[in-house]
């Protein structure tokens, strides 16, 4: 697909180091991402390495790797060194690889939102609707729940969604040996909706930007 690039999109692509690239919907932040993971490739990297693409939605992984295919510079070679995935599926791999660095079980598995609720119902129960609740309350019931996620993790091995940023980012931020093995097999990493980025999240990213170039999008 020709795309003729502005000024400062060339500048994205002759930039070094870690990037934050601005710009509104269909400014051509993702297509310029995938033409910069494309020169990141053909530059050279080391055997097993690739550029790895991070997005929230399953949905906007489906569009990239749409994208990849349609542009004419990424080579099926070149596509083959850029991974794309949803930030909750990269998660998932370090704390299912990891996560008994963190007390958990060496067998654990996904709790999904529906046995979440479930799991919490007993807890829930006990308090009428969050509207009707004092601040002081709402927070009581805030850290009861999460005090059962984190009971279902390391006693059951169950690890609901939203303890996964949290449990990532403490293994990158406790080993330098697996936040260097991260590194090393991804040294570039594209963040897409960077605007979006919870603290957990942030947390994460962080750790990975001590020895991985980032490239922001916002």
């Amino acid at each position: 697909m020709a795309f003729d690039l502005t000024d400062k999109q060339k500048e994205v692509l002759a930039a070094e180091g870690h990037l934050l690239v601005q710009g509104g919907p269909g400014s051509g932040k993702t297509t310029v991402s995938i033409l910069k993971a494309g020169k990141i490739v053909k530059k050279g990297l080391k055997t097993g390495q690739r550029v790895l693409f991070l997005s929230f939605a399953r949905a906007t992984v489906s569009r990239v790797l749409e994208a990849i295919d349609d542009e004419e510079e990424i080579t099926p070679d070149v596509k083959r060194h850029i991974e794309v995935d949803t930030y909750h599926a990269f998660f998932w791999r370090l704390i299912k690889t990891h996560g008994y660095l963190l007390g958990l079980p060496r067998r654990i598995d996904i709790l999904t939102p529906p046995k979440e609720a479930v799991a919490l119902s007993a807890i829930r129960n006990e308090y009428k609707s969050d509207d009707k609740l004092s601040q002081q309350v709402r927070q009581e019931k805030k850290q009861r729940e999460y005090a059962e996620r984190q009971r279902l993790a390391a006693e059951e091995g169950l690890v609901c969604f939203d303890l996964f940023a949290e449990m990532a980012g403490e293994l990158l931020h406790r080993s330098n040996k697996i936040r260097r093995l991260i590194s090393n097999a991804y040294p570039v990493i594209i963040l897409d909706e960077f605007q979006d980025t919870a603290p957990d999240q942030w947390r994460v990213i962080q750790a990975l930007g001590r020895d991985s170039q980032l490239l922001a999008l916002a």
